[in-house]
């Protein structure tokens, strides 16, 4: 959700500059990132408009197919385990308070954009239909904590967002404790939720739930997003450990063929619930090695991505109160299902631009500017990268 703009090299001791050279051999994350928001963009906007009356139901194809293979699973998926090829490595173990340094930016890059997305979806979601949003809602809301505290959430995908700040939150650890760059002990610990996960499915497969299915899926998004990591050493050529090299390996064919045929047809869960994993996991793997996209539209699209995601609830349901509000056959109503998400992919696309200049970018700037003021690095001309 998070996107990648700006180059890095292998040293993450060293702060960021310019290089265009390594920024255009990442543009290619951009571009996934933005394919990703548009799959989760496609997936909400068909399943919520495609009821919006008989006609427009008999275009439900797009529905059909969205919804059977779960493109906005697909996409999340897709956007946790880029954020485990990039996140850990915008860290700096070499600096003074590197903690620091990166808890701040890491903050700074998130909650803006999420606050002002808190108060919008609360009238766009609650408000507006006249559903309670109460003021404590609204401020536990704020702290991005809601579902460890039973508040509903202001708009339900940010459940993704508490996931992707436990990660953050996993690779302070390892960053403090010296670990941040020993892929061994990463892969030991993406692996041991794997592990977890897999006796979880063998346990339910017997008619035995050790814990929630909402649980196993939190281990399994954090260790897709550990195992992103693992694939960006390998990507960089520094997965030198035999062990690491073994581990990831492992764990690619787990979350490819394992994951997918063992809860399928062991376990008995629905097959979207599990085959979109190994889809997410598959166009990262295509699009960063053999497929890679470098247009700077699709690059634009991903850095706004984050915008595009949060805000995209926030653009189709205001449209859908307002066509409710007209009869059910006159020509609002009656349009193609296409037109509808074209209609609400174009006005998300345009308010996620303004969130990003207005919002994401200054705070992205002053975050790197509080953490320069608190860590005092010191100055080289070696590039680093720092994503967005």
């Amino acid at each position: 959700m998070l996107n990648t703009s700006e180059p890095e090299t292998c040293n993450p001791a060293l702060p960021a500059v310019s290089s265009p050279a390594v920024q255009e051999r990442l543009q290619h994350i951009d571009a996934l990132r933005a394919i990703a928001a548009l799959l989760v963009v496609c997936t909400h906007v068909s399943e919520t408009f495609y009821s919006l009356s008989p006609q427009t139901e008999s275009t439900r194809w797009l529905f059909d197919v969205s919804h059977g293979w779960d493109f906005g699973r697909i996409g999340v998926v897709a956007f946790f385990f880029i954020s485990g090829f990039v996140i850990p490595f915008s860290a700096r173990p070499g600096l003074p308070r590197a903690g620091w340094d990166f808890a701040i930016k890491r903050l700074f890059r998130i909650f803006p954009a999420y606050w002002l997305s808190v108060p919008a979806g609360a009238l766009a979601c609650y408000w507006l239909w006249g559903k309670e949003f109460t003021a404590t809602d609204f401020l536990v809301n704020l702290t991005l904590m809601q579902d460890l505290v039973g508040v509903q959430p202001a708009i339900g995908l940010y459940w993704t967002l508490l996931v992707e700040l436990t990660f953050y939150a996993i690779c302070l650890v390892f960053l403090v404790t010296g670990n941040i760059r020993k892929y061994s002990r990463i892969a030991a610990f993406s692996g041991g939720l794997a592990l977890v996960v897999l006796v979880w499915l063998i346990a339910y497969g017997r008619g035995r739930a050790l814990f929630s299915f909402n649980i196993t899926l939190w281990l399994v998004h954090l260790s897709i997003m550990s195992m992103g990591t693992l694939f960006r050493a390998w990507y960089d050529g520094e997965l030198e450990s035999r062990v690491a090299r073994a581990g990831f390996y492992g764990l690619i064919a787990f979350y490819l063929v394992g994951f997918p045929v063992v809860s399928t047809f062991f376990a008995g869960l629905p097959w979207r619930h599990t085959v979109p994993y190994s889809i997410g996991i598959s166009l990262v793997l295509l699009g960063t090695t053999i497929l890679r996209i470098r247009n700077p539209v699709m690059t634009w699209l991903g850095q706004i991505s984050y915008s595009i995601y949060l805000f995209h609830p926030i653009v189709f349901y205001p449209v859908l109160w307002l066509l409710y509000q007209l009869p059910v056959d006159s020509w609002w109503r009656t349009r193609h299902l296409i037109v509808y998400l074209g209609f609400n992919t174009a006005i998300t696309i345009a308010i996620a631009a303004i969130v990003y200049t207005v919002v994401e970018k200054p705070s992205i700037q002053l975050g790197r500017r509080v953490a320069k003021a608190i860590t005092r690095r010191s100055v080289s001309t070696r590039p680093v990268y720092e994503p967005d």
